[in-house]
């Protein structure tokens, strides 16, 4: 009887967790013009810094899809950076969010010319036949607000991302129509100074109930992983893989993922999907 009970409670645990994990279960025609390669951050080298200006309008001119980060400035202006601070890039110690849009625009990027762009200066220069992939930084529910203000009003592709599964839930409240990606890693190999219980229920997606993704970004890495696989392969929600960095790995992706995100490399064009 205890066999049976424990049997019983395992398979209740089980359908909780696919319950849980699900991706939205709608027609996906909206996804297949954002099926493609993104240049991560950009098209940046030793040369062009990378989530700049001349970074997007390079991967515009190659064909690229193209993927970026946005935070919130001190004023609440989007601006489109990928780290918290801007130690690595711009050898200052201070927070994006410490600092005004005006006060952002006069910092420049180590080893270059380069200096950090809002988003609007993206949504304006770069072409609208060029995929975006929005990656959502941080916890401000207001970022995505003022977000979908512009989005609204813009008439190219895109999609949203975010690892943070309240900011998609706004999305999914608010802007249902947009397509949107939970983004997904080993948390406890790729995060380990996270907040452990964050990594413990991030890490497997326990939180897609709250997100309902239609696809998945997954490290290249973690594509294998339970969760990835019970979402692609179960309930075929597309797969989108990152960060792609080698030859190799390039046409590992393009066999098992529907997007890949790369850079450093040259991705072979393909007759549908790239320009």
């Amino acid at each position: 009887m205890a066999f049976l009970i424990i049997i019983i409670v395992l398979i209740a645990l089980a359908g909780l967790y696919l319950l849980a994990v699900k991706p939205r279960k709608e027609a996906k025609t909206s996804l297949e013009p954002l099926k493609t390669d993104y240049a991560h951050r950009g098209l940046w080298d030793d040369d062009i810094a990378e989530n700049t200006m001349p970074a997007f309008m390079a991967a515009d001119r190659a064909g690229d899809g193209i993927e970026l980060d946005i935070q919130l400035s001190a004023d609440g202006e989007i601006m489109v950076f990928h780290d918290d601070t801007l130690e690595r890039l711009c050898g200052r110690p201070e927070k994006v969010s410490d600092l005004t849009a005006s006060e952002l625009s006069w910092v420049g990027i180590t080893g270059s010319c380069d200096r950090i762009p809002t988003f609007r200066d993206v949504l304006t220069r770069v072409g609208k036949d060029t995929p975006l992939l929005i990656e959502l930084k941080g916890y401000d529910i207001s970022l995505c607000e003022k977000a979908a203000a512009m989005l609204d009003e813009y008439d190219g592709y895109f999609c949203i991302e975010s690892f943070n599964p309240l900011l998609l839930n706004w999305f999914r409240k608010n802007r249902p129509r947009y397509v949107r990606g939970q983004l997904t890693t080993n948390l406890f190999r790729n995060n380990k100074k996270g907040n452990f219980f964050v990594n413990l229920i991030a890490t497997p997606m326990l939180l897609n109930f709250l997100s309902r993704p239609d696809f998945i970004a997954s490290d290249i890495e973690w594509q294998n992983s339970l969760p990835v696989r019970i979402c692609t392969k179960l309930f075929h929600a597309p797969l989108f893989l990152w960060t792609i960095d080698t030859p190799e790995k390039y046409a590992s992706a393009r066999r098992t993922g529907q997007a890949v995100i790369f850079q450093h490399i040259t991705p072979e064009p393909r007759s549908k999907g790239r320009k």
